[in-house]
């Protein structure tokens, strides 16, 4: 059976409902990591079910002398991991903090880092793409 396209539009019902959600909890005056990272964890575990693939939040590894734990890990059907993501504050230098997370091991073949208002996607050990909290009709502007 053929898998479906891995691309999702910014107006799939999934984007809608991530942005919806994410909106609520700042209506509410939420602005910690922990309390805006469930609306984006949705997201990716909703995506991968699309693909019948699996997410796993706080998954633990070891990497060189440490263990690490990615605030998610995205499993294919043979549980091979496909993709990680790191969440941080927005109120935190998500450079900085990318650095450091490196630094210590965390992966970085096909992970997602970001603070809900920037997203930089690290592919084959190097930046590919940011995306950027913008006021266009999408939402986003993409880099």
């Amino acid at each position: 059976m053929p898998r479906p396209s891995a691309q999702i539009s910014p107006a799939h019902p999934l984007i809608r409902e991530y942005h919806r959600s994410l909106a609520a909890l700042r209506a509410q005056g939420v602005e910690n990591e922990l309390g805006l990272r469930r609306p984006f964890e949705n997201l990716l575990a909703d995506s991968a079910r699309l693909h019948g693939w699996r997410f796993v939040a706080e998954f633990g590894a070891k990497s060189g002398t440490h263990r690490i734990r990615p605030d998610g890990t995205v499993f294919d059907a043979n549980s091979l991991p496909r993709g990680f993501w790191e969440s941080k504050d927005s109120h935190d230098d998500l450079d900085r903090e990318i650095d450091r997370k490196i630094r210590r091991g965390y992966p970085v073949n096909n992970t997602i880092f970001e603070d809900t208002r920037r997203a930089v996607l690290y592919q084959n050990g190097g930046v590919v793409g940011e995306l950027y909290k913008s006021t266009s009709p999408a939402g986003y502007s993409i880099d």
